[in-house]
């Protein structure tokens, strides 16, 4: 079985989130039904509003392959290093991820509408479990658009193996997904390149990486891009597997209804999640771009006097 992991919340993010979530799940799940995949669906709602209904409801109206995982906004201001990332998106993967009952994910955003060459693949089983499997970025308007042959895969450059983009499609065994120890939970400051740090480290363990065809994302806003995304040099953080992920202790699950289950803090940890003020952001000094000495013949300031 195949485990599909999206992430999202219920604050309508970039403009009709609900849609275009509820749209791709849609298509990519009939699709692979008619290819005969077995799949589930796993649903990350991470640090829901709580003056709105779940997003997750909906999720498991729509869809009888769904379960869906809803972690408490304290569960974020916990581990949150950036007050301006609502969605810690790559935490929300590996508690997905952590949870799966497939022994392959796909972990994907809820843009991302699957080629007819991704879903030809998937449907012919041929997957090798020590490759890392990945897909070209294409941008769309509409659903229309998907496998136009006019259009073509915005990182055709990208080399193996293929880290741009990467956070919209990868695809990969559960134990090499473990073996990574997931996306870097550690870097709190940024949703940024913490996929192109698990394809970097995937390959290294391996030496194998492959695109398997494109994936036709929904053309959507951005909000608050700038102050999310900080930039870093993400080759200088640490390889070593992290020895746990995913939300995997500290927590305490109950069920909400149907196929949804709710993550909450221990009381403990819930204690210092409410004692612990927005973050402004900062990218680490070891991990700030080197800057050059200055020149001999740089300007120097005039001396007094």
């Amino acid at each position: 079985m195949i485990s599909i992991i999206v992430v999202g919340r219920n604050d309508n993010y970039g403009g009709d989130f609900d849609g275009r979530l509820l749209a791709t799940a849609r298509y990519n799940l009939a699709e692979l039904a008619k290819r005969g995949v077995e799949v589930e669906l796993v649903f990350v709602e991470w640090n829901p509003l709580t003056d709105r209904p779940l997003l997750s409801e909906r999720v498991v109206a729509a869809f009888a392959e769904a379960r869906c995982f809803v972690v408490d906004g304290a569960v974020h201001r916990l581990f949150s290093g950036n007050r301006y990332i609502a969605v810690s998106e790559y935490h929300a993967k590996n508690v997905g991820a952590r949870r799966a009952r497939g022994d392959w994910l796909i972990l994907t955003n809820p843009d991302n509408f699957f080629g007819s060459d991704v879903l030809d693949f998937l449907g012919a089983s041929a997957f090798d479990p020590q490759t890392l499997y990945r897909a070209g970025w294409i941008e769309i308007e509409t659903a229309a658009q998907i496998d136009d042959p006019r259009l073509t895969d915005r990182y055709a450059a990208d080399t193996i193996p293929y880290y741009y983009a990467s956070g919209d499609f990868v695809l990969c065994t559960k134990a090499l997904f473990d073996r990574v120890g997931g996306y870097r939970e550690d870097l709190s400051f940024t949703n940024t390149n913490k996929d192109s740090i698990f394809c970097s480290v995937a390959f290294e363990m391996t030496g194998r990486a492959a695109k398997i065809g494109n994936t036709y994302h929904l053309r959507h806003g951005h909000d608050l891009e700038s102050r999310r995304r900080l930039g870093y040099v993400w080759r200088k953080v640490d390889r070593t597997p992290q020895a746990t992920y995913g939300l995997e202790t500290g927590c305490i699950a109950t069920p909400l209804g149907p196929r949804i289950i709710r993550l909450d803090l221990t009381p403990e940890l819930l204690t210092v999640a409410n004692a612990r003020p927005p973050v402004e952001p900062e990218v680490p000094e070891a991990y700030r771009p080197r800057r050059p000495p200055p020149s001999p013949e740089a300007k120097q300031p005039p001396e007094e006097g």
